[in-house]
């Protein structure tokens, strides 16, 4: 894939090196938009790593307890269900696009030289 910007303009145009086929047009200062804009709505979402870390820590507080085995078994197994389950709701997945659209623009943007 090669990508050439357009003389005097902001566009780069994507074509394939064995077709010669445009594969895209991209503006740079409309990625960087997008990426901002991914940001924004990211800071007002749960952080999936952030979240990941509070569960690690939640089941470390169940293991150090004073609590019989059973009870630590049970606690630990309802807590890992209870994230699974979080994980699935819509807003966890929406927040799992929206990483994964904003790490691919950044690798785009980044591109564009």
């Amino acid at each position: 894939m090669a990508l050439t910007r357009l003389p005097g303009s902001k566009w780069w145009v994507e074509t394939d090196d064995v077709t010669s086929e445009i594969i895209g047009t991209y503006n740079k200062a409309f990625i960087t938009a997008d990426i901002q804009a991914c940001n924004a709505t990211l800071a007002n979402l749960p952080d999936p790593s952030r979240e990941a870390t509070d569960v690690s820590g939640v089941l470390n507080l169940i293991e150090k307890s004073a609590w019989t085995d059973a009870r630590k078994a049970r606690v630990t197994t309802l807590v890992n269900e209870m994230h699974s389950a979080y994980q699935g709701v819509p807003q966890s997945l929406e927040t799992a696009q929206l990483i994964v659209k904003r790490d691919a623009l950044v690798i785009l943007r980044d591109r564009l030289v």
